[in-house]
């Protein structure tokens, strides 16, 4: 894992979760979606999709207000990924600023276009992004697209500028791999892994969680990660 990992930036682990990992965090985002929405009977529930797809401050509310809950952090603590991480990383640290992705159908305002996380992150070259999804993720559910072996060339300029996303420009000669993903699986890759979010077009919202962790001798500089536990 760790010779795929430096070659190409990141590695997908099958089945790597089970269902009690996440659970938890399914049960807190009812919880929470039942606060606007009291009726919903699921994460999925197509009353709730259609709720959230025509009020999109109700979406940013619920974000908010799941951003770096309990359960997250457990998650990123589960043995079955530190065993990851810690083969990737030395005496890693896992970040308290914790992402969960509410992606409802159609929407393109807030996709994550062409990017390394780095840009964003702002940390060190050891950092790993970890990416969850909560639910099977194809090509038309909105997966990741990934330019395998982007990474070598370390931090980039994302010179081109949309709003309030910055994009790099001149790196798309290579290869690009569509990343689909089935609920249990798990996806690790570098921070500077050039990589994208696809539109979803589905039916369903696409949910997904990013765990982001580094090595504690970088020294752990990003100033947006707001704290981190050793692990």
């Amino acid at each position: 894992m760790n010779s795929e990992y430096s070659a190409q930036g990141c590695v997908l682990s099958r089945s790597l979760l089970t269902i009690q990992d996440i659970a938890p965090i399914g049960s807190a985002i009812l919880s929470v979606i039942k606060e606007h929405l009291p009726e919903a009977t699921s994460i999925q529930d197509p009353k709730w999709v259609q709720f959230a797809s025509e009020n999109p401050e109700i979406v940013s509310a619920v974000y908010d207000k799941l951003q770096g809950h309990p359960a997250l952090l457990a998650l990123g603590q589960t043995p079955n990924i530190t065993n990851v991480i810690k083969s990737l990383i030395d005496a890693p640290v896992i970040y308290h600023k914790i992402p969960l992705r509410i992606d409802v159908p159609f929407e393109n305002k807030e996709l994550a276009f062409w990017h390394q996380d780095d840009f964003y992150v702002q940390g060190n070259q050891s950092e790993v992004t970890v990416w969850i999804p909560l639910q099977d993720t194809f090509a038309h559910t909105g997966a990741l697209s990934v330019m395998k072996g982007s990474h070598v060339n370390g931090a980039i300029p994302h010179s081109y500028k949309v709003g309030k996303k910055s994009l790099p420009v001149g790196v798309f000669d290579a290869p690009i791999n569509i990343v689909e993903m089935n609920k249990s699986d798990v996806l690790f890759f570098s921070s500077y892994l050039i990589h994208s979010s696809n539109l979803n077009i589905s039916e369903q919202i696409r949910y997904s969680i990013q765990l982001r962790y580094s090595a504690a001798s970088a020294g752990v500089q990003s100033s947006l990660m707001k704290g981190f536990t050793h692990v």
